[in-house]
């Protein structure tokens, strides 16, 4: 795994201190050990100095991620993301702790001070490298992975029954909070210090989001987003090496190519000839990039289960490290990849809640009006009949709607949820999607950092100022994204976005309607795990191949063991499934995402019995009928510190 993992305090070199096994076999290991800490890391090569950074008075620095640049005032200064632990070094020597503030970049580290006897974790202002922790009393446990947190003296992992069964529903655990008793996260843009010597912790959060409009036209935001996302691009792609991005037929990774001075190596996932291969390599030579078109076959799903499962977080299904099965093929082309993640949160309309109108045969519209919650009652509502949330027949839990309750609390203005602090239910409404990151539906991000190292432009520290500066009406009426290309490249915007038919230079209702008549076409047309758009089939994947079958046998001692769920349930609904009788492949999938997992084995423990008492019926054989039914896919400004104690 390319990552950190260490323990701090009495628990040192008393455990095993591990990273998950590597995507791709080009990681640089290293480990560093003392009295109070035992650190293992490990980073893609030629991508990273040597770690830790140690400063001047011995304070030892260990970064995973990049940073771009450091703020000062109103300067800025680039720095090159390979250099970027000696930099937080340099940084933190200069004004403590307070470095974090004046960092751009993607990250997560810890400052280790043998000296005075403390670590500091720190995020970057987002999240976007997490980092989870296990606080013991005399010794504190962390990793960038939630399966390799080190089991130290005091710390007995368990699952969480309601965090579990929140995974499950919602497709992923939110905030601070994991399935994994004692395991938390680190809130964003927060600095944790931990003393070894008394084991007292304290954290402060140092930056949150806080949308505040500012009166300029809509022609100012698209200039600047052009301008402020082509220097973002240029940032990450300065330093000597082979860039490569992953692009599809939409218009997010197409952004990259607008505004990238120098040619990119495109890596578009397919199924052969679709529309949305074609549109992609029409993209790609019109930007002059270099194109590769990775196709995966019937098996591909299977493979990624395989694949995913070592590195696996509670965020987002196995299936949705989209990218893991060509890791050697990406990697031996490129040496960062680049995406165009994160874009529709913040200048789309994805993180706005908004009016609907739903038309027969299930079509639904999004008005382009603003519906903000103004209650937690009002925002736990639309969480529990948002997209991703599924019912799953197997599960026995608490219901969604009570679980999200508990995790959300209003206090003197301000809005816990899940751990994580927010102005207010309209902030927590528009920021939660992206503060922190972990609380998207995906496993993108993640699993491509395994890969090669991964950066994602939208998340610079400009475009996330600017986002939160610019009026909701102009993401729910307009598309500064699709302006913003046409000023970039105009010839990409020409070129039709594959999920519509039509160029990016079109108003954004005719996309909208566009959308829809396309999406009600493709259904006509459907046959099989083959789509015309990005994705396979996943119902039609599970009623074409028997690997979700083979991994509920293959773990029928853990599905029976694993709390909320009811084992027998869980194979019928699989032998429904493959019968035609249901479309139930995504709730499967989060199941098998689990089931696979080394942590849930670790967890559960080994169990050699061959069969139950009966009250589960019959195993499954993994056989079933065809089906031809078919779903369409997933619907699918700063302020002073605030000090507070750690949660237990």
């Amino acid at each position: 795994m390319v990552g950190l993992s260490g323990v701090f305090g009495a628990g040192a070199g008393s455990c095993d201190v591990e990273t998950v096994p590597a995507a791709v076999d080009d990681e640089e290991t290293g480990r560093y050990r003392d009295r109070d800490a035992e650190v293992r890391s490990a980073f893609h090569a030629g991508t990273a100095t040597d770690q830790p950074a140690e400063t001047a008075d011995g304070a030892l620095v260990w970064v995973w991620g990049e940073v771009y640049s450091v703020a000062d005032g109103g300067d800025r200064t680039t720095v090159d993301p390979n250099e970027s632990a000696r930099v937080c070094a340099r940084e933190y020597a200069e004004h403590g702790l307070d470095f974090v503030e004046r960092l751009d970049g993607e990250f997560a580290g810890w400052v280790y001070d043998p000296a005075a006897g403390t670590v500091s974790l720190f995020l970057d202002r987002l999240g976007a490298r997490p980092l989870y922790y296990a606080d013991a009393g005399d010794s504190l446990a962390v990793s960038t992975n939630v399966q390799t947190v080190p089991v130290v003296s005091g710390f007995e992992p368990r699952f969480d029954g309601e965090y579990l069964a929140e995974y499950l529903y919602s497709r992923r655990t939110q905030g601070t909070e994991t399935p994994i008793e004692g395991v938390q996260q680190l809130p964003p843009a927060t600095v944790l210090t931990y003393d070894v010597d008394t084991g007292e912790a304290e954290r402060w959060t140092y930056w949150e989001p806080r949308h505040r409009p500012v009166d300029e036209p809509l022609s100012y935001f698209v200039r600047e987003l052009a301008e402020r996302f082509e220097r973002a691009v240029a940032d990450r792609t300065a330093d000597d090496g082979d860039h490569g991005l992953l692009l599809s037929g939409g218009s997010d990774s197409r952004a990259v190519l607008a505004a990238a001075d120098e040619s990119l190596a495109a890596f578009h996932l397919a199924d052969g000839e679709t529309r949305e291969a074609r549109v992609a390599e029409r993209v790609a030579d019109a930007a002059g990039a270099d194109f590769h078109r990775l196709d995966r076959g019937p098996g591909y799903h299977a493979e990624l289960l395989e694949r995913a499962a070592p590195i696996q977080e509670f965020v987002g299904p196995f299936h949705t490290g989209h990218a893991l099965g060509f890791a050697d093929e990406i990697r031996d082309e490129a040496d960062t990849l680049l995406t165009g993640l994160y874009s529709d949160d913040l200048f789309g309309s994805w993180s706005v809640s908004q009016a609907t109108l739903d038309l027969p045969a299930g079509v639904r519209f999004w008005l382009p009006v603003e519906r903000l919650p103004s209650t937690t009652d009002a925002f736990v509502d639309g969480q529990v009949t948002a997209g991703p949330t599924r019912r799953p027949a197997f599960l026995d839990a608490t219901p969604l709607g009570e679980l999200l309750a508990d995790n959300v609390e209003a206090r003197d203005g301000r809005v816990d949820y899940h751990g994580v602090g927010y102005e207010s239910v309209e902030q927590l409404s528009l920021s939660s999607t992206l503060y922190p990151i972990t609380n998207g539906i995906g496993f993108d991000l993640y699993s491509a950092l395994q890969i090669a190292p991964t950066r994602n432009p939208f998340l610079d520290r400009r475009l996330v100022e600017l986002h939160l500066s610019m009026p909701l009406r102009y993401r729910l009426r307009a598309d500064p994204l699709h302006r913003a290309i046409d000023r970039l490249d105009g010839s990409l915007a020409a070129v039709p976005h594959a999920g519509t038919r039509l160029p990016l230079t079109y108003p954004k209702a005719a996309h909208a309607v566009g959308n829809r008549v396309v999406n009600q076409l493709d259904k006509l047309g459907a046959g099989g795990y083959r789509t015309e758009g990005p994705w396979q089939d996943r119902d039609e994947v599970v009623r074409t191949d028997d690997f979700v079958g083979r991994a509920l046998e293959r773990n029928a001692d853990l599905l029976r063991r694993l709390p909320g769920i009811d084992a027998g349930a869980a194979r019928e609904t699989y032998r429904r499934h493959r019968a035609g009788e249901t479309d139930a492949a995504e709730e499967l999938y989060r199941l098998v995402s689990v089931l696979e997992m080394p942590l849930t084995r670790r967890v559960l423990g080994e169990d050699d019995t061959e069969s139950d008492d009966g009250r589960d019926g019959d195993r499954s054989d993994g056989r079933g009928g065809g089906g031809d039914r078919r779903d369409a896919g997933d619907g699918s400004d700063d302020d002073g510190p605030r000090t507070e104690p750690v949660r237990a």
